[in-house]
């Protein structure tokens, strides 16, 4: 199943991408009819209320324009959520960070070497999962510590790929 979390201001929704479902924050379906204007234009239908919307992205940023109102949208996926939630889980209080392998799959890139500076969001392995190819990257600068893993290995959810100090 594939979530995805949007936020847009203080309203937050779920899409389940599998079945098509748009949910509120507290779970109730919303109705949507969603007619595509433009690239960067929809005219949106939810509960019977007309929107116009305008999507505009800057570099990392994705804003809307909702009504002449200009909103930054958060998305979230389900795979961001776990590799968060493993990161947070496997730093220690020395300030070490070590990675956990957010889905099993096979080892196909090393992107970089032990002893290398790194900065927060480099990519450090790829990782296939499910015949889709997956950067695993650093949650935070510094040196790349220890490599658990090598090039053609398969690995589990939760094992150890590599340490940040």
């Amino acid at each position: 199943m594939n979530k995805t979390t949007i936020t847009i201001g203080k309203y937050s929704y779920s899409f389940d991408e599998t079945r098509g479902i748009l949910t509120d924050a507290k779970g109730k379906v919303i109705k949507a009819d969603v007619k595509k204007i433009s690239d960067d234009e929809f005219s949106v239908i939810v509960d019977g209320r007309s929107i116009h919307l305008f999507l505009t992205r800057s570099k990392d940023i994705l804003t809307a324009t909702v009504n002449n109102a200009l909103f930054e949208i958060q998305r979230e996926t389900m795979r961001d959520k776990l590799a968060k939630q493993l990161q947070k889980e496997s730093g220690t209080k020395t300030n070490t960070v070590t990675v956990r392998a957010p889905m099993p799959g096979l080892i196909t890139k090393m992107l970089k070497q032990e002893g290398t500076l790194i900065s927060a969001g480099d990519g450090i392995i790829v990782v296939e999962a499910m015949k889709m190819e997956n950067e695993i990257k650093s949650p935070k600068s510094g040196t790349l510590k220890k490599l658990f893993v090598k090039e053609k290995q398969t690995v589990e959810k939760n094992d150890h790929l590599f340490t940040i100090e």
